[in-house]
Order: C-alpha cells, then sequence, then structure tokens
C-alpha cells in the first residue's frame, strides 16, 4: 500500500495508472485518507459491490441501530398467518 496526496494523484495520474497492478493507493486530502484505487479486474465487482454494501451499512450505523431498537422496543407483531 501506498500512501499519496490528491494532488500527487493529479500530478502522476500516468505512472500511477501504469503502476497499480503491483500495488494500491490511499489517497489523501489535506492528509485525511478519502479513497483507495486497486487494480482492476473483471470478476472482482461482486467484491466492490460487497464493499459498498458494508460501507453504507458503516456510513449508516448510528440511523440502522435506532431503526433496530425502536423495531425491537415495539415488540413482537400480533400479525397472525
Amino acid at each position: 500500500m501506498e500512501i499519496i496526496s490528491n494532488t500527487e494523484l493529479q500530478k502522476h495520474i500516468g505512472s500511477i495508472s501504469k503502476n497499480i497492478e503491483n500495488d494500491f493507493f490511499t489517497v489523501t486530502t489535506r492528509g485525511n485518507p478519502k479513497m483507495i484505487l486497486l487494480p482492476y479486474f473483471s470478476e472482482g465487482s461482486d467484491i466492490i459491490d460487497d464493499y459498498m454494501e458494508e460501507y453504507l451499512l458503516w456510513k449508516n450505523r448510528e440511523k440502522l441501530q435506532i431503526q433496530a431498537q425502536k423495531s425491537l422496543d415495539s415488540g413482537l407483531s400480533d400479525l397472525v398467518i
């Protein structure tokens, strides 16, 4: 893994894209990690989909925890099938 700034990415995108097969990059803005650059392979789309699902769950974790607690607090449903 290599850490580069957004400015470095902009300046060296050509060489980075040539070398991406051997490494991945964490891109920072003002010293804070903002994104990652990974090598592409066509069979990897499922992995990216899984990552994005985990990311969205993490990003919304507080809201999801509140919703789950409300559901638990409401008790068992009286629905009969």
